[in-house]
């Protein structure tokens, strides 16, 4: 009592119960009319502030904007409310819209990343066998490009050792047809020879003999061993007589064996070019199937490539798309977060002015008239 008393300039010396009653009264009276004026005055300041933190807003600000203009146009207030009930459920059906489509394109992006994960997965995966073949390949196309060198380097060294055989056979024909034609021509002589010879030992006209030994013409060596044979004593002509028919009968075996020799020689080689025939078949079947395998390997390995090159470019793509898929989701979420918080911000808003229009229309209306 005494605060209100000091705060309306009032100093009251009571001197009786009575006055002093009636004092009381009127001053608990002042003071509940001035405190219930602080509390209004207080109420006032409070929502011009909330006001003035609405019209910060660029929302709030067109919301005021709008109801400062139906106010001035003396708009009832009802028509103020069905404006605002008619934002709020704007922005509640916007919310919901936004809400459906949320879900909506949440889904899509789940689908479509998973189906990108997917691919990216069977790709690698196909890769991975891809490029497990390529090495395989690669490598038994190595195997098949050495074993057609070697096999090549063969034929060729078959090829130059049957040509040496051949070779070394027309070198023995010819050595063989030398000597059997100096053996032939030895026996040619001797046959002319030893029948004169033994004419020359008493068998026949010593002088005749020598008239056919001289038919024979002085590029005979053996003419000279006829000249000689004349001047010697007849036990001597017989040993002579008797080599020379050694010799002639040596030479006929000589002769023989070299025969023997030679078709001896001609079956080893014929023997031996039959092997080597037959090695160099089996290796040009094996040559040409090298080849042929190398052909089919070469166009499988180039399949296995391209087919390698094609899944690395569809895993390249699968993975840029799932990036910008992922990226473009983002940035939907990000879209829809900001327009949700908005619409919750000017939900907020508007409940606000609600509020206000319900308990301190005529503050709001005073705020709105000066604006």
């Amino acid at each position: 009592r005494q605060m209100c008393i000091r705060d309306r300039g009032i100093r009251i010396i009571l001197k009786t119960n009575k006055m002093r009653t009636v004092a009381i009264a009127i001053i608990s009276v002042l003071c509940v009319a001035s405190f219930a004026a602080k509390i209004e005055s207080t109420a006032t300041l409070n929502v011009r502030d909330r006001l003035d933190k609405i019209r910060d807003d660029d929302f709030g600000k067109k919301i005021l904007d709008t109801i400062a203009l139906q106010i001035k146009r003396n708009e009832p207030l009802a028509e103020v409310s069905k404006l605002m009930n008619n934002i709020r459920l704007d922005l509640q059906n916007e919310q919901r819209k936004q809400n459906a489509e949320h879900s909506q394109k949440s889904r899509e992006c789940a689908q479509q990343l998973a189906t990108y994960n997917e691919r990216i997965s069977l790709n690698t995966q196909e890769i991975t066998q891809l490029s497990f073949t390529v090495s395989n390949l690669q490598s038994r196309l190595q195997g098949l490009f050495s074993s057609v060198d070697t096999r090549e380097n063969q034929t060729k060294l078959l090829g130059a050792r049957e040509q040496f055989l051949r070779n070394e056979q027309q070198a023995d024909q010819a050595d063989f047809a030398a000597r059997l034609q100096q053996i032939n021509s030895v026996i040619e002589a001797l046959d002319l020879i030893l029948p004169r010879l033994r004419n020359i030992r008493g068998d026949g006209d010593e002088q005749e003999a020598l008239l056919q030994l001289a038919k024979i013409g002085k590029a005979n060596p053996i003419n000279s061993l006829l000249q000689v044979a004349v001047t010697l004593d007849p036990r001597s002509l017989v040993i002579i007589l008797e080599k020379l028919e050694q010799l002639r009968e040596s030479l006929g075996g000589a002769s023989e064996e070299n025969r023997d020799a030679l078709s001896e020689a001609e079956q080893d080689f014929l023997r031996l070019t039959g092997e080597l025939t037959n090695v160099r078949r089996s290796l040009s079947e094996d040559l040409s199937r090298d080849r042929t395998e190398t052909e089919t390997v070469q166009y499988q390995l180039q399949n296995y490539r391209r087919n390698l090159e094609d899944t690395n470019n569809e895993l390249r793509s699968a993975t840029q798309n799932r990036e910008i898929t992922h990226a473009e989701c983002e940035r939907y979420e990000a879209s829809y977060r900001v327009g949700t918080e908005r619409r919750n911000h000017q939900l907020e808003l508007i409940a606000n002015i609600q509020n206000i229009l319900a308990t301190h229309i005529e503050t709001i209306s005073d705020y709105v008239r000066k604006l």
